[in-house]
C-alpha cells in the first residue's frame, strides 16, 4: 500500500470520526430535556418556566370570533401550565378587532388569559381601550367570544370628543351594540357632555 493511499484512508478515518462526534452532540446531546426551574425577571415580575414548550416571546393569535369578525391577538411574553394548556398567561397584550362593518377596537392591557379553545380574553392592570377617537381606561376587561360580550369593571373612565364619564361597570353588547353603565353602589354614573 502506497503512501498516499494511507494518508487517503487515514484522512478518510478522520472525517467519519468527527462526523459522527457531531451527530452525538447536536442529536443526542440535544434532545435530552432540561427540566431545571429557570426563573425570567420581567419588570420586578417573576415567571417560572418549567420548560422550553409553555414559553414564548412575540406570539400572535389571529382568528374569527362567532360572529365571523376578524382579531388579532399579540403578546410580548406567553406561557401556559402543561395542566391547563388552552389557558395562554400572557404579559403586554394587544388586541386588535376588525368588525364587519368597519369599526377598529383595540384593547391593550399589563396582562391576562387567552383561552384558545373558546377565544374568551381577559386583560388586566391598566387596560385601554381605544376606537377611532374613543378611550377607555380601567383596571379590567373581559372579552366573552361566545356570549358576544365585553365587560369592563374597576375604575372606568371614558373619553371622547362628545364628552367624559366615570363607572364601575361598563358592559357592552357587540351584537346590538347597546352599552350598559352600572354603579357597585347607589352612586350614580357621572357623565359630562361637551357643548
Amino acid at each position: 500500500m502506497s503512501a498516499r493511499k494511507k494518508r487517503l484512508i487515514f484522512i478518510q478515518a478522520m472525517l467519519l470520526s468527527a462526523a459522527m462526534l457531531l451527530l452525538y452532540i447536536f442529536y443526542y446531546k440535544g434532545n435530552i430535556k432540561d427540566n431545571n426551574i429557570e426563573v425570567v425577571k420581567i419588570e420586578d415580575k417573576k415567571i417560572e418556566k418549567l420548560s422550553e414548550s409553555n414559553f414564548f416571546e412575540n406570539v400572535e393569535y389571529k382568528g374569527i370570533d362567532a360572529s365571523g369578525n376578524r382579531y388579532l391577538l399579540k403578546s410580548q411574553i406567553a406561557y401556559f401550565d402543561d395542566k391547563k394548556p388552552e389557558l395562554v398567561n400572557m404579559e403586554e397584550m394587544e388586541a386588535i378587532f376588525y368588525f364587519k362593518d368597519g369599526t377598529i377596537l383595540k384593547v391593550f392591557g399589563n396582562n391576562g388569559i387567552y383561552n384558545n379553545k373558546t377565544n374568551d380574553m381577559k386583560f388586566r392592570d391598566e387596560v385601554k381601550v381605544v376606537q377611532s377617537n374613543n378611550q377607555i381606561y380601567a383596571d379590567n376587561l373581559d372579552y366573552f367570544n361566545s356570549k358576544r360580550i365585553i365587560n369592563i369593571y374597576g375604575n372606568v373612565f371614558g373619553k371622547s370628543l362628545d364628552g367624559n364619564f366615570n363607572s364601575d361597570i361598563l358592559n357592552i353588547n357587540i351584537d346590538n351594540q347597546s352599552v350598559d353603565f352600572l354603579m357597585n353602589n347607589n352612586d350614580q354614573v357621572k357623565i359630562n357632555l361637551k357643548k
